[in-house]
């Protein structure tokens, strides 16, 4: 029988996807041998990845919206394109407080639906994998994830009983993921094909890491450390398509600005509402208030420039091949 040469991976298998696969069973691994990180370390070192990797991914949101809103106003593009974005973040931040349930619910499947971008196949296998983050923690860890929403919605909701409803739905949803994955892996294995199976390795590792690590730490390894630099290395060869390190130069400072001025509304919003609350929740409340805000535009601007086969960045080619 042939075997697998290493030499066979293509250098496109993505030594990030190996190594997001590593880092996600070390965080298993390290869990299993009942090594604790205080609580205050986990929401400090969330907060420090989703500011440094988490929002320049989305910090070309002004760039997106000029390509989309210049054709129609002009000079005048970014009022429409701040009011749209503003109006659409507060009716988040309004849903979080006046429907949560209804709220976290529809900001689940969106999210699900935007995860599925750093997934293969067709659109219904990427969102189901895609959203691995999502169901699985609520299926396996459905305490830890209720006590965190109760944590992030501004009223405080009781979220035990609606998950304990779910809970069927999500055993359907946890079935079918198997199956497709089972499938998967048995047609890689006759193929011979490498790029399925790390592929598969790295679902499987995540799926173990979301059952047996805290929430937030697999949420910051499967956000920051995958689908947030998976995005900055597709906004890098976007901007420079024969050049993607002097493209992620591009997007980093072009982000910087957006970015910036979104860590330091976090940051005022946190100081508003922290009162004598304890620190913990205040925190993680902030980070995923606004994360929300900001992520709900994010993806619908997004979307439509998709759509409208729209770039943030516009190059020529020609002048970039004459510039090497």
């Amino acid at each position: 029988m042939a075997t697998i040469s290493i030499r066979s991976i293509p250098n496109t298998i993505d030594r990030h996807a190996i190594i997001v696969t590593v880092i996600a069973l070390l965080a298993a691994v390290t869990n299993a041998f009942r090594t604790t990180i205080p609580l205050m370390g986990i929401i400090v070192g969330l907060t420090l990845m989703v500011v440094v990797v988490g929002l320049p991914h989305g910090g070309l949101d002004h760039r997106a919206g000029r390509a989309v809103c210049e054709p129609l106003f002009g000079s005048w593009w970014p009022l429409p394109f701040l009011l749209g974005y503003l109006v659409v973040g507060g009716i988040v931040i309004c849903g979080w407080v006046t429907v949560p349930f209804i709220t976290t619910a529809l900001f689940f499947v969106l999210s699900a639906f935007h995860f599925s971008d750093t997934e293969s196949g067709p659109k219904w296998r990427a969102i189901l994998f895609g959203g691995l983050s999502i169901w699985l923690p609520l299926l396996a860890r459905p305490n830890e994830t209720a006590l965190l929403l109760g944590w992030i919605t501004p009223t405080n909701i009781e979220a035990s009983g609606a998950l304990f409803a779910v809970r069927p739905a999500l055993f359907g949803i946890a079935g079918i993921a198997l199956a497709v994955w089972a499938f998967e892996v048995s047609l890689a294995l006759k193929r011979r094909d490498p790029v399925v199976l790390i592929d598969s390795l790295r679902i499987a590792v995540f799926a173990g890491m979301f059952m047996a690590v805290p929430v937030l730490i697999g949420f910051a390894v499967s956000f920051c450390g995958w689908h947030s630099l998976r995005e900055l290395g597709r906004l890098a060869k976007n901007a420079d398509p024969l050049r993607p390190e002097v493209g992620l130069k591009r997007v980093l400072v072009a982000a910087a600005p957006l970015s910036v001025l979104s860590a330091l509304m976090a940051a005022f919003g946190a100081w508003f509402v922290f009162e004598d609350r304890p620190v913990g929740p205040v925190v993680v409340q902030t980070v995923f208030l606004g994360l929300s805000a900001v992520a709900v535009p994010h993806i619908l601007l997004h979307a439509l420039a998709s759509r409208l086969g729209l770039n943030p960045f516009t190059v020529d080619t020609r002048e970039v091949a004459n510039a090497i």
